[in-house]
């Protein structure tokens, strides 16, 4: 490995141990265990460009408008290369829709207007939103708050920010389940948010916050047993690490085993 990609990586995880995951939805954990690949790092380098062009649309929506596919992008489940120097609370990530596992089908129609229904538009959805514009000019709309996101595959809408009434699809009756799902948790966004002395803490998810903590400390070269130090304390670790049963060693060998495939490829499975 070279010196320079060396320093990338070493700034990342500085970026990682700033960036509090408390909150953290699948997308958030995802990119945080690909920016620290090394492949990654090599391809984002090579690309062009190297800071995303999205823009800011007037209801506070992250636009990226795609004039050409990046396929080295897309080999890696996005439309195009975010900065791995930046943490997922920083990163303007743009998943690409064929790595969601789960995605919202919508056609946007416009009523006649003696048509009595009701209007929606994307600034109602009280989600931090995300949305790329492709080659081909398919909007998809990644919405994501309360530690979970909600991708919306969107037809029919030439103006991102403009009123539309909502038409949702199924491909068949097996989809039912997980569309319905999908739309309450987009219900949900609708809702007013918690104020700020009733919400609840944001949890973190302990399994892959111990795993990226892992992956990190042994990309920097410690042993097992600093690893372990780092996560659990020295208490711990100098009551139970040379004890008869190996829990604890056999826990950080899987840990750091569980971030190194997440980093290699396992990312994928946590875009739910």
């Amino acid at each position: 490995m070279n010196h320079s990609v060396t320093s990338l990586r070493g700034h990342a995880e500085r970026h990682a141990a700033r960036c509090d995951p408390a909150g953290f939805d699948g997308g958030d954990w995802a990119w945080e265990f690909l920016r620290r690949n090394q492949d990654y790092i090599a391809d984002w380098r090579c690309s062009v460009p190297r800071n995303l062009p999205y823009v800011r649309l007037k209801d506070g929506t992250q636009l990226l408008r795609l004039r050409r596919r990046f396929p080295r992008a897309e080999q890696w489940g996005l439309h195009a290369f975010p900065d791995p120097r930046l943490c997922a609370r920083q990163a303007p990530v743009f998943w690409h829709a064929n790595v969601l596992k789960r995605v919202v089908r919508m056609k946007a129609v416009q009523p006649d207007e003696a048509e009595d229904v009701a209007q929606r538009t994307f600034a109602e959805f009280k989600a931090d939103r995300r949305a790329v514009i492709d080659a081909s000019g398919m909007p998809l709309v990644l919405m994501k708050g309360r530690g979970v996101h909600v991708a919306v595959d969107v037809r029919g809408l030439s103006v991102l920010t403009a009123p539309f009434k909502p038409v949702f699809e199924l491909r068949d009756l097996d989809d039912v389940s997980a569309q319905a799902e999908l739309l309450k948790r987009l219900q949900r966004f609708r809702e007013p948010a918690p104020k700020a002395a009733q919400r609840p803490p944001f949890t973190i998810d302990e399994r892959l916050h111990h795993a990226l903590i892992a992956l990190d400390e042994s990309l920097a070269g410690k042993s097992y047993r600093e690893i372990a130090i780092t996560i659990f304390g020295e208490k711990r670790v100098a009551e139970e690490w040379y004890g008869p049963s190996q829990f604890l060693k056999d826990r950080i060998r899987r840990l750091v085993a569980r971030g190194t495939e997440l980093m290699k490829g396992g990312y994928r499975d946590l875009l739910l």
